[in-house]
């Protein structure tokens, strides 16, 4: 095997590692950074041959919201309870942002390898369900009391998160290419993780993936009012979904039983009831924004008292604000939200390639995208990469297609057809 296409294999299974979320409980706590360091030693004299793109407005954009959200961790951490922490957490940023993301950016090939690691990173965990169910344990099981799986590789919370990342790019490619025996067995895999996990906010956003898939696939064909009547139908569905729930037996059959629950309190008002932990979460999270909105009091210092123990609040946004103060704020919704003001060119620039596999691929980067950004509302700010791999690699596919030599390049469709293996 050559080096470079060794190299390239490294990578792939670095983001497939990465994808593992929770190998860092079954295997060991570090093995993602050691994977890291592991395969940029060995492919160090290929990455510094290699070409390079950054000057772009996007990507300039992405690197000085990144250095400003690096340079708030680390400024807070310098008056905070505990500095050291904040510290550790700031240098664990610059590697990810600073170090992994430029490369990325610059070399969409390093890019496309990453993201054709999802498939197998699918795959992978609904073998880990099937073998659970039939044999041991071992490879899945029930976690949590109110039924939710996980495999070896991810714990529910993170299982439903691997399925999500496919949805609109199998959706869109089983209804354009003619072998659609892979995409409806990738369909199919990605719906059961996300289904046995059992996740409220897998649910909604795989109704919404849904509903984006549909919403592109229309304004494709030119259908633009009828994709917009979608959107407009959606919210309508979902506020009725909310509203009947009691009275359609389908929902509840359906969705999750949490989702379920979860979905009835919030119609009726009873915010807390509907998850009481988040609820005060929120409440604590506005209190330390409020007592001092300018300056946050450190990374991860602002939590919660539970029954499982103090948590942080989940709540990007709001973490970020009371922990960074305004500084981490505007740079970590530039960073994740950001990308939209390049939206409008991106759409014309994806439309022009030919190939459906690579119109599917762009969609799907959006989505995933979105999905960070909406999965923040949700979840607290992670200096993992468990957790930032999923937007780095959209992101940098994003600014890719962007680029003239790009769109006018065949390679590129060539590469992806033989990375998804199609």
């Amino acid at each position: 095997m050559k080096y470079s296409k060794f190299v390239y294999t490294a990578v792939g299974l670095w983001a497939f590692i990465l994808l593992a979320a929770d190998i860092k409980v079954s295997i060991h706590p570090q093995i993602h950074w050691i994977a890291t360091f592991l395969v940029f030693i060995l492919a160090l004299p290929l990455l510094v041959r290699l070409k390079y793109s950054l000057v772009a407005p996007i990507k300039l954009f992405a690197l000085l919201m990144s250095m400003f959200l690096v340079a708030s961790v680390l400024l807070v951490s310098l008056t905070s309870e505990n500095p050291f922490y904040g510290l550790i957490q700031s240098e664990k940023l610059s590697f990810i942002l600073l170090g992994a993301f430029p490369l990325l950016l610059g070399n969409s090939r390093l890019a496309k390898l990453g993201i054709s690691a999802i498939p197998v990173a699918v795959f992978s965990n609904f073998v880990l369900l099937v073998l659970g169910f039939a044999t041991s344990s071992v490879f899945a099981q029930l976690m949590t009391g109110d039924s939710r799986w996980g495999t070896f590789f991810n714990y529910p919370g993170s299982l439903w998160r691997v399925g999500i990342l496919v949805i609109v790019f199998a959706v869109y490619t089983l209804l354009h290419k003619p072998r659609r025996t892979y995409f409806a067995l990738l369909l199919a895999a990605a719906l059961a993780l996300i289904y046995f996990d059992g996740s409220r906010t897998g649910a909604l956003l795989l109704f919404l993936a849904l509903v984006f898939s549909a919403g592109i696939i229309l304004f494709e064909r030119r259908k633009r009012l009828l994709a917009g009547a979608i959107g407009v139908v959606t919210i309508l569905l979902i506020l009725g979904m909310l509203g009947f729930i009691n009275n359609v037996e389908l929902f509840k059959q359906i969705l999750p039983q949490r989702a379920v629950l979860t979905f009835e309190a919030i119609f009726m008002g009873n915010y807390e009831e509907a998850d009481h932990t988040r609820y005060e979460m929120l409440q604590v999270a506005q209190r330390q924004i409020r007592q001092n909105p300018l300056w946050g009091i450190g990374v991860g210092n602002t939590r919660v008292d539970t029954n499982e123990g103090s948590i942080v609040v989940h709540n990007a946004y709001l973490q970020v604000w009371a922990d960074l103060g305004i500084m981490g704020l505007i740079a970590y919704v530039g960073l994740v939200l950001g990308w939209l003001i390049w939206f409008p060119s991106f759409f014309r620039h994806v439309r022009q390639r030919g190939d459906p596999i690579e119109r599917g691929l762009y969609y799907n980067v959006v989505f995933m995208l979105f999905f960070y950004a909406f999965s923040g509302l949700f979840h607290p700010l992670s200096t993992e990469w468990s957790e930032w791999i999923t937007f780095i690699l959209p992101y940098a596919l994003f600014a890719q297609a962007l680029s003239k030599d790009e769109v006018e390049s065949a390679k590129s469709s060539k590469l992806l057809n033989r990375n998804l293996n199609l």
